[in-house]
Protein backbone atom coordinates (compact mmCIF):
# COMPACT_ATOMS: atom_id res chain seq x y z
CA UNK A 1 0.00 0.00 0.00
CA UNK A 2 1.01 3.59 -0.61
CA UNK A 3 1.88 5.44 2.59
CA UNK A 4 3.37 9.35 3.31
CA UNK A 5 6.87 9.54 5.66
CA UNK A 6 8.84 12.42 5.62
CA UNK A 7 12.52 12.47 4.13
CA UNK A 8 13.31 15.82 6.11
CA UNK A 9 11.82 19.66 6.72
CA UNK A 10 8.56 20.35 4.52
CA UNK A 11 9.72 17.42 2.72
CA UNK A 12 7.56 14.13 2.27
CA UNK A 13 7.82 11.33 0.03
CA UNK A 14 4.87 8.53 -0.48
CA UNK A 15 6.71 4.34 0.03
CA UNK A 16 5.33 0.96 -0.77
CA UNK A 17 4.76 -1.06 2.65
CA UNK A 18 2.83 -4.11 3.04
CA UNK A 19 -0.94 -3.67 4.03
CA UNK A 20 -1.56 -4.06 8.05
CA UNK A 21 -3.03 -7.15 9.47
CA UNK A 22 -5.43 -6.51 12.14
CA UNK A 23 -5.08 -8.19 15.62
CA UNK A 24 -7.62 -8.88 18.23
CA UNK A 25 -10.15 -6.31 18.94
CA UNK A 26 -8.93 -4.64 15.79
CA UNK A 27 -10.32 -3.71 12.26
CA UNK A 28 -8.22 -2.58 9.28
CA UNK A 29 -9.43 0.05 7.47
CA UNK A 30 -9.61 1.68 3.86
CA UNK A 31 -9.13 5.46 3.99
CA UNK A 32 -10.98 7.50 2.19
CA UNK A 33 -9.81 10.76 3.56
CA UNK A 34 -7.98 12.04 6.43
CA UNK A 35 -8.11 15.87 8.10
CA UNK A 36 -5.16 17.97 7.96
CA UNK A 37 -5.04 19.73 11.44
CA UNK A 38 -3.20 22.32 11.52
CA UNK A 39 -0.98 21.14 14.42
CA UNK A 40 1.08 19.26 11.81
CA UNK A 41 2.35 22.32 10.16
CA UNK A 42 5.01 23.04 12.64
CA UNK A 43 6.12 19.42 12.96
CA UNK A 44 6.50 19.32 8.89
CA UNK A 45 8.34 21.97 8.83
CA UNK A 46 10.82 20.37 11.05
CA UNK A 47 10.69 16.86 10.33
CA UNK A 48 12.83 14.28 10.46
CA UNK A 49 13.50 11.24 8.35
CA UNK A 50 10.98 8.90 8.80
CA UNK A 51 8.63 10.55 10.51
CA UNK A 52 4.63 10.26 9.86
CA UNK A 53 1.76 12.10 10.45
CA UNK A 54 -2.45 11.95 10.26
CA UNK A 55 -4.92 11.72 13.01
CA UNK A 56 -8.05 12.22 11.67
CA UNK A 57 -9.10 8.81 9.46
CA UNK A 58 -12.10 8.46 7.51
CA UNK A 59 -12.85 5.21 5.45
CA UNK A 60 -14.08 1.74 5.33
CA UNK A 61 -13.71 -1.60 7.09
CA UNK A 62 -11.94 -3.48 5.30
CA UNK A 63 -11.33 -6.59 7.57
CA UNK A 64 -12.45 -7.65 11.05
CA UNK A 65 -9.75 -8.93 13.84
CA UNK A 66 -11.00 -11.49 16.17
CA UNK A 67 -13.17 -10.45 18.72
CA UNK A 68 -14.61 -7.97 17.24
CA UNK A 69 -18.03 -7.88 17.55
CA UNK A 70 -19.81 -4.26 16.97
CA UNK A 71 -18.41 -3.52 13.26
CA UNK A 72 -18.57 -5.44 9.92
CA UNK A 73 -16.53 -5.27 6.84
CA UNK A 74 -17.96 -2.48 4.52
CA UNK A 75 -19.12 -0.27 7.78
CA UNK A 76 -17.88 3.51 6.98
CA UNK A 77 -15.98 4.76 10.27
CA UNK A 78 -14.05 7.12 11.67
CA UNK A 79 -12.69 7.83 15.21
CA UNK A 80 -8.92 7.45 16.48
CA UNK A 81 -6.09 6.11 14.66
CA UNK A 82 -2.27 7.09 13.92
CA UNK A 83 -0.74 7.71 11.30
CA UNK A 84 -3.35 8.19 8.95
CA UNK A 85 -1.71 9.50 5.77
CA UNK A 86 -1.94 5.21 4.30
CA UNK A 87 -4.32 3.59 1.81
CA UNK A 88 -4.57 1.56 5.19
CA UNK A 89 -5.03 2.07 8.93
CA UNK A 90 -5.30 -0.46 12.01
CA UNK A 91 -8.23 1.04 14.40
CA UNK A 92 -8.89 -0.44 18.00
CA UNK A 93 -12.72 -1.04 17.73
CA UNK A 94 -13.09 0.75 20.99
CA UNK A 95 -11.66 3.72 18.98
CA UNK A 96 -13.93 3.28 16.12
CA UNK A 97 -17.07 4.95 15.24
CA UNK A 98 -19.82 4.35 12.74
CA UNK A 99 -20.58 7.07 10.50
CA UNK A 100 -24.60 8.09 10.60
CA UNK A 101 -26.11 7.54 7.15
CA UNK A 102 -27.04 11.16 6.75
CA UNK A 103 -23.41 12.96 7.30
CA UNK A 104 -21.40 12.95 4.28
CA UNK A 105 -18.12 11.69 3.91
CA UNK A 106 -16.26 15.02 3.98
CA UNK A 107 -18.27 16.44 6.92
CA UNK A 108 -16.85 13.01 9.11
CA UNK A 109 -13.21 13.93 10.39
CA UNK A 110 -14.84 12.36 13.70
CA UNK A 111 -11.40 13.63 15.70
CA UNK A 112 -11.50 17.33 15.09
CA UNK A 113 -15.67 17.11 15.73
CA UNK A 114 -14.84 15.00 19.19
CA UNK A 115 -12.54 18.02 20.02
CA UNK A 116 -14.75 20.71 19.29
CA UNK A 117 -17.48 18.99 21.59
CA UNK A 118 -15.02 18.80 24.43
CA UNK A 119 -15.01 22.76 23.68
CA UNK A 120 -18.79 22.79 24.12
CA UNK A 121 -18.25 20.87 27.24
CA UNK A 122 -15.69 22.78 29.05
CA UNK A 123 -17.05 26.01 27.88
CA UNK A 124 -20.83 25.63 28.10
CA UNK A 125 -22.82 28.70 29.06
CA UNK A 126 -23.58 29.91 32.54
CA UNK A 127 -26.87 30.23 31.11
CA UNK A 128 -28.69 30.66 27.67
CA UNK A 129 -28.27 33.43 25.71
CA UNK A 130 -24.99 34.64 27.53
CA UNK A 131 -22.44 35.56 25.02
CA UNK A 132 -19.57 34.31 23.43
CA UNK A 133 -16.80 34.88 21.66
CA UNK A 134 -14.22 33.33 19.05
CA UNK A 135 -10.89 34.49 18.49
CA UNK A 136 -9.59 32.63 14.97
CA UNK A 137 -12.28 31.67 12.53
CA UNK A 138 -10.64 28.89 10.96
CA UNK A 139 -12.12 25.63 10.74
CA UNK A 140 -11.82 24.87 14.72
CA UNK A 141 -13.08 28.66 15.55
CA UNK A 142 -16.38 28.35 12.84
CA UNK A 143 -17.54 24.64 14.15
CA UNK A 144 -17.09 26.62 17.60
CA UNK A 145 -19.05 29.38 16.46
CA UNK A 146 -21.64 26.61 14.99
CA UNK A 147 -21.51 24.58 18.08
CA UNK A 148 -22.68 27.41 20.44
CA UNK A 149 -25.35 28.68 18.08
CA UNK A 150 -26.55 25.04 19.19
CA UNK A 151 -26.16 25.10 22.41
CA UNK A 152 -28.43 28.98 22.67
CA UNK A 153 -25.52 31.66 23.28
CA UNK A 154 -26.94 34.86 22.52
CA UNK A 155 -24.72 37.00 20.66
CA UNK A 156 -21.80 35.51 19.33
CA UNK A 157 -18.62 37.47 17.68
CA UNK A 158 -16.19 36.37 15.93
CA UNK A 159 -12.22 37.69 15.51
CA UNK A 160 -10.03 37.38 12.68
CA UNK A 161 -7.17 39.16 10.49
CA UNK A 162 -8.40 37.39 7.54
CA UNK A 163 -11.90 38.89 5.69
CA UNK A 164 -12.88 35.78 4.21
CA UNK A 165 -12.60 34.16 7.50
CA UNK A 166 -14.87 37.05 9.28
CA UNK A 167 -17.10 35.94 6.03
CA UNK A 168 -17.08 32.31 6.76
CA UNK A 169 -17.69 33.38 10.66
CA UNK A 170 -21.06 35.08 9.78
CA UNK A 171 -21.93 31.97 7.60
CA UNK A 172 -21.47 29.54 10.46
CA UNK A 173 -23.58 31.71 13.41
CA UNK A 174 -21.73 34.94 14.53
CA UNK A 175 -23.96 37.73 14.73
CA UNK A 176 -20.93 39.88 14.72
CA UNK A 177 -17.28 39.79 13.21
CA UNK A 178 -14.30 42.05 13.63
CA UNK A 179 -10.62 42.34 13.16
CA UNK A 180 -8.73 42.64 15.85
CA UNK A 181 -7.75 46.40 15.27
CA UNK A 182 -11.55 47.62 15.07
CA UNK A 183 -12.96 45.13 18.32
CA UNK A 184 -14.54 48.44 20.54
CA UNK A 185 -12.72 49.66 23.41
CA UNK A 186 -15.08 48.76 25.22
CA UNK A 187 -15.08 45.07 25.54
CA UNK A 188 -11.39 45.12 26.59
CA UNK A 189 -10.57 44.92 30.14
CA UNK A 190 -7.04 45.32 30.66
CA UNK A 191 -4.55 48.10 32.02
CA UNK A 192 -4.26 49.95 29.16
CA UNK A 193 -7.83 51.03 29.36
CA UNK A 194 -9.06 50.47 32.55
CA UNK A 195 -5.83 49.82 35.17
CA UNK A 196 -5.28 52.39 37.28
CA UNK A 197 -8.72 53.15 38.30
CA UNK A 198 -9.92 49.53 38.76
CA UNK A 199 -9.55 50.24 42.51
CA UNK A 200 -11.46 53.90 42.26
CA UNK A 201 -14.75 54.69 44.14
CA UNK A 202 -17.62 53.44 43.13
CA UNK A 203 -16.11 51.55 40.09
CA UNK A 204 -16.84 47.79 41.17
CA UNK A 205 -19.89 47.17 39.44
CA UNK A 206 -18.69 48.28 36.94
CA UNK A 207 -15.49 46.38 36.43
CA UNK A 208 -18.24 43.11 36.15
CA UNK A 209 -19.50 44.69 32.88
CA UNK A 210 -16.81 44.86 30.90
CA UNK A 211 -15.07 42.22 28.87
CA UNK A 212 -17.03 38.64 28.29
CA UNK A 213 -17.90 35.96 30.49
CA UNK A 214 -16.60 33.23 27.93
CA UNK A 215 -13.89 33.48 24.98
CA UNK A 216 -12.26 30.71 23.34
CA UNK A 217 -8.73 31.12 21.43
CA UNK A 218 -8.66 29.22 18.00
CA UNK A 219 -5.79 31.10 16.36
CA UNK A 220 -2.65 29.62 18.24
CA UNK A 221 -0.62 32.96 17.60
CA UNK A 222 1.06 34.93 21.16
CA UNK A 223 -1.13 37.85 19.94
CA UNK A 224 -4.41 36.49 19.92
CA UNK A 225 -4.09 34.83 23.13
CA UNK A 226 -3.31 38.10 24.31
CA UNK A 227 -6.31 39.75 22.87
CA UNK A 228 -8.27 36.54 23.69
CA UNK A 229 -6.93 37.51 27.40
CA UNK A 230 -7.70 41.17 27.20
CA UNK A 231 -11.18 40.58 25.92
CA UNK A 232 -12.19 38.19 28.98
CA UNK A 233 -13.97 40.01 31.82
CA UNK A 234 -13.82 39.64 35.73
CA UNK A 235 -14.60 35.85 36.73
CA UNK A 236 -14.44 35.51 33.30
CA UNK A 237 -13.47 31.83 31.43
CA UNK A 238 -10.66 31.43 28.78
CA UNK A 239 -10.49 28.97 26.82
CA UNK A 240 -7.55 28.29 24.59
CA UNK A 241 -8.14 25.80 21.83
CA UNK A 242 -5.56 26.76 19.31
CA UNK A 243 -2.29 24.81 19.29
CA UNK A 244 0.63 26.98 20.29
CA UNK A 245 4.06 25.67 18.84
CA UNK A 246 7.18 27.39 18.09
CA UNK A 247 7.97 29.43 20.93
CA UNK A 248 7.56 30.83 24.45
CA UNK A 249 3.75 33.10 24.59
CA UNK A 250 3.99 36.88 26.14
CA UNK A 251 0.73 37.09 28.26
CA UNK A 252 -0.37 39.79 30.88
CA UNK A 253 -0.18 37.51 33.73
CA UNK A 254 -0.42 40.25 36.58
CA UNK A 255 -4.34 40.95 34.53
CA UNK A 256 -5.22 37.43 34.07
CA UNK A 257 -4.83 37.01 37.67
CA UNK A 258 -6.55 40.24 38.98
CA UNK A 259 -9.59 39.33 36.48
CA UNK A 260 -9.82 35.72 38.60
CA UNK A 261 -10.07 34.57 35.41
CA UNK A 262 -10.48 30.63 34.38
CA UNK A 263 -8.04 29.32 32.19
CA UNK A 264 -8.95 26.02 30.25
CA UNK A 265 -6.89 23.91 28.08
CA UNK A 266 -9.75 22.61 25.71
CA UNK A 267 -7.94 20.28 23.72
CA UNK A 268 -8.32 16.71 24.26
CA UNK A 269 -6.07 13.31 25.10
CA UNK A 270 -8.30 11.30 26.61
CA UNK A 271 -8.95 8.56 23.71
CA UNK A 272 -12.39 7.26 25.67
CA UNK A 273 -13.53 10.51 25.95
CA UNK A 274 -13.10 11.29 22.85
CA UNK A 275 -14.43 7.95 20.60
CA UNK A 276 -17.66 9.47 23.34
CA UNK A 277 -17.39 12.93 22.00
CA UNK A 278 -16.93 11.70 18.35
CA UNK A 279 -19.83 9.33 18.13
CA UNK A 280 -22.16 12.25 19.76
CA UNK A 281 -20.89 14.85 17.34
CA UNK A 282 -21.80 12.70 14.32
CA UNK A 283 -25.38 12.21 15.76
CA UNK A 284 -25.48 15.90 16.25
CA UNK A 285 -24.75 16.73 12.99
CA UNK A 286 -26.84 13.45 11.47
CA UNK A 287 -29.75 15.21 13.11
CA UNK A 288 -29.61 18.43 12.06
CA UNK A 289 -29.29 20.04 15.49
CA UNK A 290 -25.38 21.16 14.65
CA UNK A 291 -25.05 22.73 11.64
CA UNK A 292 -21.30 22.19 10.58
CA UNK A 293 -20.97 20.79 7.13
CA UNK A 294 -19.61 22.27 3.86
CA UNK A 295 -16.40 22.53 4.97
CA UNK A 296 -14.20 21.20 2.39
CA UNK A 297 -13.87 23.10 -1.47
CA UNK A 298 -13.07 19.98 -3.43
CA UNK A 299 -9.79 21.93 -4.85
CA UNK A 300 -8.64 21.71 -1.19
CA UNK A 301 -8.72 17.76 -1.25
CA UNK A 302 -4.95 16.37 -1.73
CA UNK A 303 -3.20 13.08 -2.86
CA UNK A 304 -0.67 11.49 -0.93
CA UNK A 305 1.88 12.97 -3.22
CA UNK A 306 0.48 16.59 -2.85
CA UNK A 307 1.00 16.33 1.26
CA UNK A 308 3.80 19.07 1.12
CA UNK A 309 1.44 21.46 -1.15
CA UNK A 310 -1.21 20.92 1.13
CA UNK A 311 0.50 22.27 4.65
CA UNK A 312 1.87 25.30 2.29
CA UNK A 313 -1.42 26.45 1.20
CA UNK A 314 -2.96 25.35 4.81
CA UNK A 315 -0.29 28.34 5.85
CA UNK A 316 -1.31 30.55 2.91
CA UNK A 317 -5.36 29.85 3.20
CA UNK A 318 -6.36 30.61 -0.55
CA UNK A 319 -8.91 31.59 -1.25
CA UNK A 320 -12.41 28.70 -0.55
CA UNK A 321 -9.88 27.38 2.33
CA UNK A 322 -11.44 26.08 5.37
CA UNK A 323 -10.34 22.67 5.69
CA UNK A 324 -8.03 20.20 4.08
CA UNK A 325 -8.20 16.83 3.20
CA UNK A 326 -5.92 14.07 2.11
CA UNK A 327 -7.59 11.71 -0.34
CA UNK A 328 -5.77 8.43 0.57
CA UNK A 329 -7.42 6.01 -2.26
CA UNK A 330 -8.04 7.17 -5.60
Amino acid sequence: MKSLIMEGPAKSRVIDIEIPTPGPGEVLVKMKYCGVCSSELEPWKTAVNGQTFGHEPMGTIEEVGQGVTGLEKNDRVTGLSSPCYSQYTIMKEENCVVIPEAVADEDAMGEALACLINVGAQMALAAPGDPFVVVGCGYMGLGTISLMRAMGAGTIIGVDIREEARENALKYGADVVYSPDTLPEEYFFSKHNFGGHVLGPGRKKEMFSIGFSRVEEFAGTGSALRLAGDITGMAGCLGIGGYHLGGDRNIDFQQWNYKMMKVLNTQIRDDDLATRYCRQALDLIARGQWKFTGTVNPRHIYSLEEFDRCQYELEQKPAGFIKALIRCND
